[in-house]
């Protein structure tokens, strides 16, 4: 049985009392949560449309002809980002503000502008200034505020709440150099000649080398004269210095953007020749480091549409006092010597050519960390090769590089001398013993390849990409043996260009980021390797953009995350791969990796 409840004497209006008492604190306290909940809610999203109009500033100062139509666009850019997530009456705020309101961070040498479609009359405006330390950097900062109402504190008097923010935005100058494949297979799709018509270039619009053309010419026109720093090399056995970097790069190399295009030296490619990589990269990196720009960002830019078969060697070791021929080569030096007459000879060095000076145009080479300001004379010369499944053959001993005009750097010899005849007696053809044509097989004047090529590639770096085969490949001062055959040489091919990048991104002083674009559809025989372009990169997401590319001779290469060979070094910078299945899909390319580094700038 449930004792009944009995009620004390007095006790029937204490509840109601206090209660009614409770509420004059509670109802506050409750309104003082929900208003700071909801204040916080809407500071959050003008906090994050400031930021999105920083940063939207920020990648717009690439766009513009002169620095004041930079930051003038900068500042357009940051107004549109910002009132597209802050609409006037978001949230029912009023008095919603986008201006500078720090004027103590204000440098003198800033810029302040209005922009227009804002809701207030010069409420717009988008601070610019440059680092008082880095020259090669410039601050964004964007402040706004709006007035945020109470729903539950009006009862108190207090209606709005006023709120700021502020952020701040940074981009850095580009220093980058283009090194673009310009070979022989530019014009060719699956092995098969678009035209019919070799060379190729900007006259005919069906080809990969137009393609390129357009392409370069896309990604000129993502970054901003005045500001940025971009310059070329071309390459296929040989290698031509359009431009060093350059502020005025579009009006020397072309470009194409939303505000037109321009014409230049990219429209003067010409795609013919085998595919010299390794030293195009060192001579990209060499022009990329001596610009010399502290805190700039350092960029080497690679596309290529098949495999390194190509090395810049010196045949003559001056260390060890060699020469990379057997004794009974008739190969002459310019002097006539060759090794079976006996008189190469340390009283006379062999020379197949006299050298080139690089400290004048187009080269400009001058600073470290090669400072080579020549190549050396002596036994040089480029050896293009075969692709895998092209009958494993050497077609000649070619020119390293030219100093013929834009127009005129690759001819095939005809008029650009490209072709070394100095070395007479070489025999590369055994039809003729000249060195213009082709050996099938080893040829049989040469005793070994050179350690490294004449940019100081290793051939076997640590971490090499591709072993050699054979119980002894290398003899005891370190030279690859000819008698590995196209095997060894074009391992070496590959790690000499593997290494020309690792180069390039290890640098203690001025390290840089590399972008690698792969090009697929114009060769069978050696279409890109994912693995080294990756690898090149320096690229952790090897796998993002790319399907797996076909290797030579059919079948495709595993996903990089399945490849052993495909590494990455940690302290290194990392860049982006991107492979393009055809040509049609190569500008797609080049706009991403542009947004990659306008990422990077930032």
């Amino acid at each position: 049985m449930i004792p009944p409840i009995i009620r004390k004497r007095g006790e029937s209006g204490n509840s109601l009392f206090l209660g009614t008492a409770a509420l004059i604190f509670i109802v506050p306290m409750m309104g003082l949560s929900i208003d700071a909940s909801f204040l916080y809610a809407v500071k959050g999203r003008l906090q994050a449309a400031a930021d999105g109009a920083s940063l939207g500033a920020a990648r717009a100062l690439n766009l513009g002809s002169t620095l004041t139509a930079q930051q003038t666009a900068a500042a357009q850019n940051a107004t549109n980002w910002f009132y597209a997530n802050f609409p006037p009456g978001t949230w029912a705020t009023t008095n919603t503000l986008m201006t500078n309101s720090n004027p103590s961070e204000n440098n003198s040498s800033g810029f302040m502008s209005s922009a227009t479609g804002c809701p207030v009359t010069n409420g717009c405006g988008v601070y610019i200034y440059p680092d008082s330390t880095n020259p090669q950097l410039d601050h964004v900062q964007v402040s706004a505020s709006t007035s945020v109402p109470t729903w539950f504190m009006h009862w108190f008097g207090m209606t709005t709440n006023e709120i700021s923010v502020v952020s701040n935005a940074t981009r850095r100058a580009l220093v980058a150099m283009m090194v673009l494949d310009r070979s022989h297979s530019m014009c060719y799709v699956n092995g098969s000649s678009v035209t019919g018509n070799n060379p190729c270039g900007e006259s005919n619009t069906t080809t990969p080398c137009y393609a390129l053309i357009e392409a370069a010419k896309l990604f000129t026109g993502q970054f901003a004269e005045g500001r940025d720093y971009i310059g070329m090399i071309s390459f296929a056995h040989n290698a031509y210095v359009h431009t060093a970097p350059t502020q005025s790069f579009q009006s020397t190399l072309g470009y194409t953007s939303s505000f037109g295009s321009g014409m230049g030296q990219i429209d003067n490619l010409v795609c013919d020749g085998g595919t010299g990589t390794a030293q195009a990269m060192s001579m990209g990196y060499q022009l990329l480091y001596q610009t010399g720009l502290p805190g700039a960002l350092n960029v080497l830019l690679l596309e290529t549409d098949g495999l390194p078969n190509t090395l810049t060697m010196n045949f003559y070791d001056s260390t060890n006092n060699v020469v990379g021929l057997v004794p009974t080569s008739n190969c002459q030096d310019s002097a006539g010597h060759s090794m079976a007459s006996g008189k190469f000879n340390t009283a006379n060095i062999p020379s197949w050519t006299s050298g080139q000076s690089l400290n004048s145009a187009p080269f400009l080479s001058t600073a470290s960390p090669f400072s080579f300001t020549s190549i050396p004379k002596g036994m040089v010369g480029a050896v293009p090769s075969s692709d895998p499944g092209g009958g494993n053959v050497f077609w000649m001993m070619d020119q390293y590089f030219t100093t013929s005009t834009a127009n005129d750097y690759d001819t095939n010899g005809a008029t650009g001398g490209d072709y070394i005849t100095l070395a007479n007696g070489c025999n590369f053809n055994a039809a003729n013993n000249t060195t213009v044509g082709y050996y099938g097989g080893n040829p049989p004047d040469l005793k070994w390849w050179p350690p490294t090529d004449v940019m100081g590639n290793s051939v076997n770096p640590t971490n090499a990409y591709q072993s050699f085969s054979g119980a002894s490949p290398f003899d005891a001062s370190g030279h690859v043996l000819v008698s590995g055959g196209w095997t060894n040489y074009h391992a070496a091919v590959l790690n000499a260009t593997d290494n020309s990048a690792y180069v390039a991104r290890a640098n203690a002083t001025n390290p840089a980021y590399v972008f690698t674009v792969g090009l697929g559809g114009n060769s069978t025989n050696g279409p890109p390797d994912p693995i080294l372009l990756q690898r090149m990169a320096n690229d952790p997401n090897g796998d993002l953009y790319n399907t797996d590319g076909p290797e030579p001779g059919g079948g495709y290469y595993l996903p990089c995350a399945q490849e052993s060979t495909c590494i990455n070094y940690s302290s290194q910078y990392k860049g982006t791969f991107i492979y393009a299945p055809t040509f049609s899909q190569l500008a797609q390319a080049f706009i991403k990796i542009s947004s990659e580094i306008l990422s990077l700038a930032k």
